[in-house]
């Protein structure tokens, strides 16, 4: 741990409190040089810290995100990889789980991606300052069954609890893993298997969520700009504890999804059901009803050929209320 990573772990843990450059010094056996050095670099990485003649220092939340500042949040030690970018937390999941440098469950973080993606391989844009950009990597026991509906629903109402929790805001879900709010669509998730090659079973999983907390400066790109929303205008909660939160809520979520216990909580969340929508799976284009969402986390679309059991597939078109389509 550099000398800068132990001040920035001191005047966080402090809670914004001032600290003395004195009891600093006493604390980390290092000289007032180094204190001032330390300070300017952590300034350059983005850091907000104030220094008053007499008082000291004192750390200020802003939108930079840390492994020292995250931690704060946490009701229990993770392990933790925090970049400033990356191309891609799940790219970055995928390869280090299928190359076995990943072993227990670890969450990659970033403060922007240069090449995030999203379901069908879209590209998923990652800002910096105002997103927060999340991968669980997650090796799995052998023989583990896993049920990936469940989980990608129950992993929706651990990230609508963070939401409640930190911005007071209720999301709701488009079928099977957009996140909404003021009907747009504000994150995903996305949930990627990697098999393991000898025995055909998933070795681990990597189970991705990227959400739009603060309006980006200059807007969302005009590909997006219609479906795209934020949370709020602009960040006036820390990211970091938007971040801490999510790990907390994920994990509570994750020891015991499999039982479906977090299906009913979804449901009361999803749009659309008893709407007519377009759906795509593959290659093929269904319209239908949607009648529920079952035990599983499937959709069940009443179509012309029949009630169908959907476990994967995109909703384009959603039949609104003042019956309007809604991609």
């Amino acid at each position: 741990m550099s000398t800068a990573d132990k001040l920035l772990a001191l005047l966080i843990n402090k809670a914004g409190d001032w600290v003395s450059g004195e009891a600093i010094a006493q604390q980390l056996g290092i000289t007032r040089t180094s204190i001032w050095k330390s300070v300017k670099k952590l300034e350059s990485q983005g850091h907000l810290i104030e220094s008053v003649r007499g008082q000291g220092y004192r750390y200020l939340e802003g939108t930079k995100i840390s492994a020292v500042g995250i931690k704060k949040y946490l009701k229990s030690d993770v392990d933790l990889r925090v970049f400033d970018t990356i191309d891609s937390t799940n790219v970055y999941a995928r390869e280090k789980l299928s190359s076995g440098e990943i072993t227990k469950n670890t969450v990659i973080v970033s403060e922007s991606m240069s090449a995030g993606i999203g379901r069908l391989g879209r590209k998923f844009f990652s800002p910096k300052n105002t997103g927060m950009y999340v991968t669980f990597a997650l090796p799995l026991p052998v023989e583990t069954i896993v049920n990936p509906g469940r989980l990608t629903t129950s992993t929706a109402v651990a990230v609508s609890k963070m939401v409640k929790e930190v911005f007071d805001i209720d999301l709701q879900f488009k079928w099977v893993n957009d996140l909404l709010y003021n009907n747009k669509k504000v994150g995903g998730i996305l949930t990627e298997a990697i098999t393991d090659f000898e025995s055909q079973q998933f070795s681990s999983l990597a189970v991705g969520i990227g959400m739009n907390l603060a309006t980006p400066d200059g807007g969302f790109p005009e590909e997006i700009s219609q479906k795209a929303g934020a949370l709020t205008d602009e960040m006036t909660v820390s990211r970091n504890e938007v971040v801490g939160s999510l790990i907390n809520y994920f994990f509570d979520m994750y020891q015991d999804y499999q039982d479906g216990r977090y299906i009913p909580q979804y449901r009361k969340k999803v749009v659309g059901v008893g709407q007519s929508v377009e759906l795509k799976r593959g290659q093929m284009n269904l319209t239908g009803i949607i009648r529920e969402i079952d035990n599983d986390g499937c959709l069940v679309l009443d179509t012309k050929q029949g009630i169908e059991r959907i476990n994967s597939g995109e909703i384009t078109k959603l039949l609104l209320p003042n019956n309007e389509y809604r991609g």
